[in-house]
Protein backbone atom coordinates (compact mmCIF):
# COMPACT_ATOMS: atom_id res chain seq x y z
CA UNK A 1 0.00 0.00 0.00
CA UNK A 2 2.67 2.25 0.84
CA UNK A 3 4.58 1.63 -2.59
CA UNK A 4 1.05 2.88 -4.25
CA UNK A 5 0.76 5.79 -2.78
CA UNK A 6 4.59 6.68 -3.06
CA UNK A 7 3.88 5.92 -6.94
CA UNK A 8 0.64 8.16 -6.82
CA UNK A 9 2.64 11.24 -5.26
CA UNK A 10 5.28 10.82 -8.13
CA UNK A 11 2.97 10.78 -10.60
CA UNK A 12 1.28 13.68 -9.09
CA UNK A 13 4.46 15.60 -8.62
CA UNK A 14 5.65 14.68 -12.15
CA UNK A 15 1.91 15.76 -13.70
CA UNK A 16 2.42 19.40 -11.35
CA UNK A 17 5.66 20.18 -13.30
CA UNK A 18 4.50 19.43 -16.37
CA UNK A 19 1.31 21.37 -16.42
CA UNK A 20 3.27 24.32 -15.77
CA UNK A 21 4.94 23.90 -19.05
CA UNK A 22 2.22 23.41 -21.97
CA UNK A 23 -0.40 25.41 -23.76
CA UNK A 24 -3.15 24.62 -26.02
CA UNK A 25 -6.15 26.99 -27.30
CA UNK A 26 -6.87 29.32 -30.15
CA UNK A 27 -5.64 32.36 -31.90
CA UNK A 28 -7.39 34.88 -33.83
CA UNK A 29 -6.39 37.73 -35.95
CA UNK A 30 -4.69 38.04 -39.13
CA UNK A 31 -5.08 34.26 -39.40
CA UNK A 32 -7.20 32.12 -37.17
CA UNK A 33 -6.44 28.81 -36.26
CA UNK A 34 -5.08 26.45 -32.93
CA UNK A 35 -2.13 27.05 -31.19
CA UNK A 36 0.23 25.36 -28.91
CA UNK A 37 2.81 26.19 -26.85
CA UNK A 38 5.71 24.40 -24.74
CA UNK A 39 8.04 25.85 -22.87
CA UNK A 40 11.60 24.25 -23.49
CA UNK A 41 13.27 26.04 -19.89
CA UNK A 42 12.48 28.56 -17.79
CA UNK A 43 12.87 31.08 -20.80
CA UNK A 44 12.62 29.48 -24.09
CA UNK A 45 9.49 28.42 -25.79
CA UNK A 46 8.33 26.76 -28.68
CA UNK A 47 5.20 28.53 -29.63
CA UNK A 48 2.80 26.29 -33.46
CA UNK A 49 0.42 27.46 -34.86
CA UNK A 50 -1.50 25.89 -37.14
CA UNK A 51 -4.03 28.39 -39.29
CA UNK A 52 -5.75 29.57 -41.85
CA UNK A 53 -6.58 33.60 -43.10
CA UNK A 54 -7.41 36.12 -46.08
CA UNK A 55 -4.82 37.84 -48.17
CA UNK A 56 -4.57 40.24 -49.83
CA UNK A 57 -1.63 40.34 -52.67
CA UNK A 58 -0.10 43.31 -54.39
CA UNK A 59 2.37 42.76 -56.44
CA UNK A 60 4.90 44.02 -59.54
CA UNK A 61 5.67 41.20 -61.91
CA UNK A 62 7.90 42.22 -65.07
CA UNK A 63 6.44 45.69 -64.97
CA UNK A 64 2.84 44.17 -64.76
CA UNK A 65 1.16 45.34 -61.60
CA UNK A 66 -1.51 43.00 -60.21
CA UNK A 67 -3.14 42.14 -57.21
CA UNK A 68 -4.86 38.81 -55.59
CA UNK A 69 -6.93 37.54 -52.46
CA UNK A 70 -5.57 34.36 -51.03
CA UNK A 71 -7.05 32.11 -48.43
CA UNK A 72 -4.39 31.05 -46.44
CA UNK A 73 -3.53 27.62 -44.66
CA UNK A 74 -0.38 28.28 -42.80
CA UNK A 75 1.87 26.12 -40.31
CA UNK A 76 3.95 28.60 -38.37
CA UNK A 77 6.51 27.68 -35.49
CA UNK A 78 8.33 30.35 -34.13
CA UNK A 79 11.55 29.94 -31.15
CA UNK A 80 10.65 32.59 -28.63
CA UNK A 81 12.82 34.09 -25.48
CA UNK A 82 9.79 34.77 -23.27
CA UNK A 83 10.96 36.85 -20.11
CA UNK A 84 8.64 37.60 -16.99
CA UNK A 85 8.17 40.81 -16.16
CA UNK A 86 5.64 40.68 -12.98
CA UNK A 87 4.03 37.91 -11.79
CA UNK A 88 1.67 36.82 -14.30
CA UNK A 89 2.93 38.89 -16.64
CA UNK A 90 5.05 38.29 -19.61
CA UNK A 91 7.08 39.55 -22.62
CA UNK A 92 8.54 37.58 -25.64
CA UNK A 93 10.75 38.18 -28.73
CA UNK A 94 11.35 35.27 -30.81
CA UNK A 95 10.56 34.09 -35.16
CA UNK A 96 10.66 31.32 -36.96
CA UNK A 97 8.72 30.35 -40.37
CA UNK A 98 5.74 29.82 -42.58
CA UNK A 99 4.73 27.15 -44.52
CA UNK A 100 1.76 26.36 -46.13
CA UNK A 101 -0.46 26.68 -48.87
CA UNK A 102 -2.59 29.78 -50.78
CA UNK A 103 -5.94 29.34 -52.92
CA UNK A 104 -6.80 31.49 -55.13
CA UNK A 105 -10.35 33.45 -54.28
CA UNK A 106 -10.82 34.14 -58.18
CA UNK A 107 -9.39 31.58 -59.80
CA UNK A 108 -10.10 28.47 -58.04
CA UNK A 109 -8.06 26.01 -59.28
CA UNK A 110 -4.64 28.37 -59.13
CA UNK A 111 -2.84 27.16 -55.80
CA UNK A 112 -0.04 28.56 -54.45
CA UNK A 113 2.78 26.81 -52.18
CA UNK A 114 3.69 29.59 -49.49
CA UNK A 115 7.43 29.43 -47.50
CA UNK A 116 8.34 32.53 -45.10
CA UNK A 117 10.64 33.62 -42.07
CA UNK A 118 8.76 35.97 -39.96
CA UNK A 119 9.61 37.50 -36.15
CA UNK A 120 7.73 37.60 -33.19
CA UNK A 121 6.95 40.19 -30.66
CA UNK A 122 4.29 40.43 -28.11
CA UNK A 123 3.30 40.54 -24.36
CA UNK A 124 1.13 37.99 -22.71
CA UNK A 125 -0.77 37.16 -19.01
CA UNK A 126 -0.64 33.69 -17.34
CA UNK A 127 -3.69 33.89 -14.61
CA UNK A 128 -2.43 32.65 -10.91
CA UNK A 129 -5.28 30.72 -10.31
CA UNK A 130 -7.10 29.57 -13.43
CA UNK A 131 -5.09 27.69 -16.21
CA UNK A 132 -5.73 30.33 -18.84
CA UNK A 133 -3.16 32.18 -20.62
CA UNK A 134 -3.86 35.54 -22.64
CA UNK A 135 -1.40 36.98 -25.54
CA UNK A 136 -1.10 39.67 -27.93
CA UNK A 137 1.58 39.68 -30.49
CA UNK A 138 3.06 41.34 -33.78
CA UNK A 139 4.35 39.26 -36.71
CA UNK A 140 6.33 41.24 -39.48
CA UNK A 141 7.17 38.46 -42.25
CA UNK A 142 8.73 38.07 -45.66
CA UNK A 143 7.40 35.15 -47.85
CA UNK A 144 7.57 33.76 -51.35
CA UNK A 145 4.24 32.21 -52.94
CA UNK A 146 5.19 30.13 -55.80
CA UNK A 147 3.47 28.00 -58.30
CA UNK A 148 5.21 25.29 -60.92
CA UNK A 149 2.80 25.51 -63.36
CA UNK A 150 3.94 29.07 -64.53
CA UNK A 151 7.35 28.42 -65.09
CA UNK A 152 7.96 28.54 -61.64
CA UNK A 153 6.13 32.19 -60.60
CA UNK A 154 7.13 33.42 -57.70
CA UNK A 155 5.71 36.52 -55.68
CA UNK A 156 7.79 38.10 -53.00
CA UNK A 157 5.71 39.80 -50.17
CA UNK A 158 6.09 40.99 -46.85
CA UNK A 159 3.25 40.76 -44.27
CA UNK A 160 1.67 41.35 -41.01
CA UNK A 161 -0.37 39.69 -38.59
CA UNK A 162 -1.62 40.99 -35.10
CA UNK A 163 -3.17 37.99 -32.98
CA UNK A 164 -4.59 37.52 -30.06
CA UNK A 165 -4.34 34.23 -28.67
CA UNK A 166 -6.19 32.44 -25.58
CA UNK A 167 -4.97 29.16 -24.09
CA UNK A 168 -5.36 26.61 -21.45
CA UNK A 169 -2.36 25.84 -19.63
CA UNK A 170 -1.46 22.18 -18.60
Amino acid sequence: MKKIILCLMVLGLSVGAFAQNNEVGLVVGGFNGLSYKKMMSENFAIQTDLAVGFQHTVFNLENVVGSTSLFDFVLNPNFLYNKELNSGLYAFAGGGVSLGLAQELDIPEITYGKFGINAMLGAGYKFQNYPISLSLDFRPGYGMQFHGDFGGLVINTFDWHLALGARYCF
